[in-house]
């Protein structure tokens, strides 16, 4: 009679063992299953909102491309260099923010791997690269022979003569550095400065705003 009693305690015992092991290895599952799907969710709301800015900056601002070329200082070389920096603006604000930017590279696919989803571009002196850089196709904007008569500096015949970059900038109240020539980047983002500029002067608001919102190009003396 001892021994049966005995081997039902065993029985017993073991059955709740069994059971107790279930239960906890059923809780762990749904552990990592909430652990799963929750990652799930993060990088979903991640992907959403790299989507959502993607979609802000293609409403509400237009990406602009200010650049410019130079020999990298060496005037005996036939080697030029680009730089160039992209930002968008804001369409309603008028704001602007950095992009991106590319620092002295003499490879043109480069830039036109740079450039390929921008169609508007600012120079001081665009008629000078846009045979070298082909950007026939592109909206462009000069901001050196856009200010010709607005800075309206006198040649020795009392004409207007093309500003130099420096002169544009003093015209409009920009503070500069004396060694623009060192630095391309520098210049360029220089030539930004001009650019807002020239869009709250009375005289050169209309074709800074005709250039943004109507995609005109501006390449001659004005």
């Amino acid at each position: 009679m001892l021994y049966i009693i005995f081997i039902i305690i065993i029985i017993v015992v073991v059955f709740f063992h069994i059971k107790n092991s279930k239960f906890k290895s059923n809780i762990k599952s749904q552990n990592n299953q909430k652990t799963i799907s929750t990652s799930k969710k993060v990088t979903s709301k991640t992907l959403s909102s790299t989507k959502q800015e993607e979609l802000e900056l293609s409403k509400n601002y237009k990406k602009i491309i200010f650049f410019s070329l130079s020999n990298n200082i060496d005037i005996t070389s036939d080697i030029l260099y680009i730089s160039a920096i992209k930002i968008g603006f804001n369409l309603k604000t008028g704001e602007i923010i950095y992009l991106e930017e590319l620092k002295n590279t003499n490879n043109l696919q480069e830039f036109k791997n740079f450039s390929k989803d921008t169609s508007h571009f600012v120079s001081y002196n665009t008629k000078l690269y846009n045979h070298l850089l082909n950007l026939g196709a592109k909206i462009q904007f000069c901001t050196m022979l856009t200010n010709v008569s607005t800075v309206g500096i006198k040649n020795s015949h009392g004409r207007n003569r093309w500003p130099k970059l420096f002169e544009i900038s003093k015209y409009y109240g920009i503070k500069f550095n004396n060694n623009l020539n060192l630095n391309t980047l520098n210049n360029i983002k220089l030539n930004i400065q001009i650019f807002q500029k020239m869009l709250k002067h009375p005289k050169t608001s209309i074709i800074v705003r005709d250039f943004i919102f109507n995609n005109k190009s501006f390449l001659d003396e004005l």
